[in-house]
Order: C-alpha cells, then sequence, then structure tokens
C-alpha cells in the first residue's frame, strides 16, 4: 500500500507543477518525456520531466521518511510559460493519514528558493495546503507579497472561498504574471510600478466567481504618470468588474474619483476601458460644506498641503465658494 502511494504521491506532484507547460504543449501538439527511476522497495524516486539533452526540465527527487511521509524536493529549471520563464527550487514534506481510502487526508508544507521569474530574482515562495473532507483546503499561501487561504470543493459545482492579502506586492511584478498569463509577452505598454496593499475575495464557481475587493497603491507610475497614493473598491463576476471607487492622488496635480465597468480578460483593450471611466472630482461634503481638492502640493505621514474649493453655508443659508491653500499638521 505505501508503494502505491509514493506512485500517487510522486505523479501528483510531478503534474501539479508541471501543468500550465504541459496544457500549453499539449495545445501545440508537443510531447513531453519522462525519465527516471522509481524504486518501489526503497520508496524512492528520481525522475526528470523534459528532454534529457534540455536545460527546460523539472528533476523530482521524492523518499519516504516515515509511516506515510515523504520528503519531495523538485528543482524546476527554465520551465517557458507562454510569456513567463520560470526557474526554482521548491523542497517539502508530504503527510498522508486515516486507513480508510475515500477519508484519507493529505498534508503538505513547500517552500521555494533561488527564484527566477524572466531570469530576474522573485521573492520566495510557501504554501501548506491539505485535502480533506472533499475539500482543497489552502491553509497559507505566501508569494509575491500576497498571503492567501481558503477552500475549493472537490466534488459537485467546486465552490470556491479563497481570500488573498495583498501585504506589499510589487506592481511591475504582478504586471509580468498578469500579461503572461495572458499570452504576452515583451515590456509592460502600461510601465506599470509601485507597491500595493489590500484584500481580493472570490466566492462562487469557476469560471464566474464572484470577487470583491479593495486594494491601494502607493508611490507609482502608470504610463508615465506618477502617483501618490490610488485606492480601488471593486465587485463583479469575474471577469467583468464594477469599479465603484478609484480614488487617485498625486503630489503636484491633480486629485479625482473613476469609476465604471471594466473586462480585466480583455488586456489589449484595458487602456481604452480604463479612458472611458466616468472621471469626478475628489468632493466630500455634508449639509453646511462641500469641500474639493483638485490639487495636491505636497503630503507626507506628519503634513498635507492641498489647493482647495470650498463651499459654505454662512448663517443665513446663503452659500459662499472660497479658493485657497490649506496646510494640515498631524500630531
Amino acid at each position: 500500500m505505501k508503494k502505491c502511494f509514493f506512485l500517487i504521491i510522486t505523479v501528483f506532484l510531478a503534474v501539479e507543477v508541471y501543468a500550465g507547460s504541459l496544457a500549453y504543449a499539449l495545445d501545440q501538439g508537443l510531447v513531453i518525456p519522462f525519465t527516471g527511476v522509481v524504486d518501489f522497495n526503497q520508496a524512492h524516486a528520481e525522475v526528470k520531466i523534459g528532454r534529457s539533452e534540455g536545460i527546460r526540465s523539472i528533476m523530482l527527487k521524492a523518499a519516504m521518511t516515515g509511516r506515510g511521509m515523504y520528503h519531495v524536493k523538485m528543482d524546476i529549471a527554465h520551465i517557458p510559460l507562454p510569456a513567463l520563464d520560470v526557474a526554482a527550487v521548491i523542497e517539502g514534506d508530504v503527510t498522508i493519514t486515516g486507513d480508510n481510502p475515500k477519508a484519507r487526508e493529505f498534508v503538505g508544507e513547500f517552500k521555494s528558493s533561488y527564484a527566477l521569474l524572466n531570469y530576474a530574482p522573485f521573492r520566495d515562495a510557501q504554501v501548506k495546503c491539505a485535502i480533506r473532507n472533499r475539500k482543497f483546503i489552502l491553509e497559507l499561501l505566501w508569494v509575491g507579497g500576497f498571503l492567501g487561504s481558503g477552500e475549493v470543493q472537490l466534488t459537485g459545482k467546486r465552490e470556491m472561498d479563497l481570500k488573498f492579502e495583498a501585504v506589499a506586492a510589487d506592481l511591475q511584478e504582478l504586471s509580468t504574471i498578469i500579461r503572461a498569463a495572458w499570452g504576452m509577452s515583451g515590456s509592460d505598454p502600461l510601465g506599470v510600478s509601485g507597491v500595493m496593499k489590500g484584500e481580493l475575495n472570490l466566492q462562487g464557481v469557476w469560471p464566474r466567481p464572484h470577487v470583491h475587493g479593495r486594494l491601494l497603491a502607493h508611490n507609482g507610475t502608470v504610463q508615465l504618470f506618477n502617483f501618490d497614493q490610488i485606492s480601488l473598491d471593486f465587485d463583479g463576476h469575474f471577469p467583468f468588474l464594477n469599479i465603484n471607487e478609484a480614488m487617485v492622488t498625486q503630489s503636484g496635480g491633480l486629485s479625482f474619483r473613476l469609476t465604471g465597468p471594466l473586462n480585466v480578460m480583455n488586456p489589449t483593450g484595458l487602456s481604452d476601458q480604463v479612458k472611458r471611466l466616468k472621471q469626478l472630482p475628489t468632493i466630500t461634503a455634508d449639509d453646511n460644506r462641500r469641500e474639493w481638492v483638485f490639487k495636491r502640493l505636497a503630503s507626507s505621514d506628519e503634513a498635507r498641503t492641498e489647493m482647495k474649493c470650498l463651499y459654505l453655508k454662512n448663517d443665513r443659508g446663503d452659500t459662499e465658494a472660497v479658493l485657497g491653500i490649506q496646510k494640515s499638521i498631524g500630531f
């Protein structure tokens, strides 16, 4: 029985890691060879996925370390996705518990090192997951400044409930991954940069789960437009999102809001979609006061200088307009 488990784990991990490249290769009518040794007596395996003479391959090593326990190491050497080259060393442990074949629990924990994304260094990743009660449970995912958790049903409609938190995500790295998923290569036409934080939630059934979240980017650029801060509040059914509000703040420039729909699976038309978003001035209001910040002159954690237009009601209820510069200092 342990030999069967060992073979299942070996093949499962190989297929999972290679799934993206394998699907792409099959779509192109290519054949990907497997070579190596699986020793059932010693519960040990060394398998190379890829051509023996090529540099694009996965070297998979797996060994049994105890009852139902396996140590796995994968050396991923330049696996070319449609527009993305990935290299990394992934190492971790898999544990299988339970005697009932229909109720066994799989727990895996892996870490990456020496990762390269399009030949550039990429931050190490970590994932801890499990399969139990007919669910895939993502206990922890840490990659590229993102934390992830949640679960996906493995039966029925494959219901999902996933949450991703951007702690300190690099927008340039994220743009590279997204464009690769779209099959786009070359330099980023939007020239995106900056750091992002916030959260994203996926609930429902793929390929159209409900998406909602709030993201905040700061100190970056988009198409040579330098911004201090962009806050984004959105929801919808993937890939159609409704931008409830996007607040753009720029030192020495205008501050404004954007609202409207976006189709995020239309990358070539994304720039035109952004241009069609409704643009509104940054206004706050109550019964007695309206305030329009139309230019931010300087800003920091302690002080802020803004050019404002204020509309105030006097004691008689008449509206008075005031144009001026306001400086706020925090203590």
